[in-house]
């Protein structure tokens, strides 16, 4: 199926020409920094596969909801497609955030549908794909996700692994450019996680998706496949080797 992209254009419209896909701009992490001075700052490329970890009290898990503009860092500037997303409104944010699919932590399922029809909400409700074209692409993404055996299922019904899948799938089912993802693994085996990975990174064009991961730690068996791994350590981010 070839994926009709007008829906795409104001939030095009929105971002700023061969901007980078998330900027980290002197950020605090938390309300009361341990270390005032310490501010995280990162530069996320297009098409890397960035991890960054840190404990539970590091303010790392925050850094998701601030990507996406639903809520803002205590200071410093977060900057997506080149554009601070402290400054757009609430009408320009929806329609920005075409551009970016989320998994948040857990999975954020709706309970009362089946896992394919959580994957088809977007392509529903934030797209402009004729019924015909949704049901094309929900079915592709059921098939390339290997959730065939359990789309019928509630997510109550299906196990941790089915309901991961589906929530990855459904974030990526607009063909973000960008992809945010918090604490993909938790429950996961080392060999699910690596396959989750792999295949949240692909476009339908075949080119690889910037993903941008927030953990408090990782599966080994997904570092090789990561191209930066970020610690957070008082505030600040320090590399890694992935």
């Amino acid at each position: 199926m070839s994926i009709r992209t007008s829906f795409f254009a104001e939030a095009r419209r929105l971002s700023v020409e061969d901007a980078l896909p998330v900027v980290y701009k002197e950020v605090d992490l938390r309300e009361n920094p341990d270390h005032p001075d310490h501010r995280f700052n990162l530069t996320v490329s297009p098409g890397e596969v960035v991890a960054i970890i840190g404990d539970e009290d590091s303010g790392v898990g925050d850094l998701g909801k601030w990507t996406l503009g639903l809520d803002h860092p205590p200071s410093g500037r977060v900057v997506v497609f080149g554009r601070n997303m402290a400054t757009l409104s609430y009408d320009d944010l929806l329609l920005f955030r075409r551009q970016m699919g989320y998994l948040q932590v857990g999975d954020g399922l709706l309970q009362n549908l089946t896992l394919k029809d959580n994957v088809a909400l977007p392509l529903r409700y934030a797209s402009d794909h004729r019924m015909s074209e949704v049901h094309e692409r929900v079915e592709a993404l059921v098939r390339s996700f290997g959730l065939a055996d359990d789309a019928g299922l509630r997510p109550a019904q299906a196990n941790e692994e089915s309901r991961r899948r589906a929530a990855v799938a459904r974030a990526v089912a607009l063909d973000p450019e960008l992809l945010v993802m918090e604490a993909p693994f938790d429950g996961l085996t080392g060999r699910a996680a690596r396959a989750l990975l792999e295949r949240a990174t692909m476009r339908e064009d075949g080119s690889r998706r910037t993903v941008v991961i927030t953990a408090q730690d990782l599966p080994p068996s997904v570092t090789s496949f990561l191209d930066r791994v970020v610690r957070v350590a008082d505030g600040q981010a320090v590399e890694e080797s992935a």
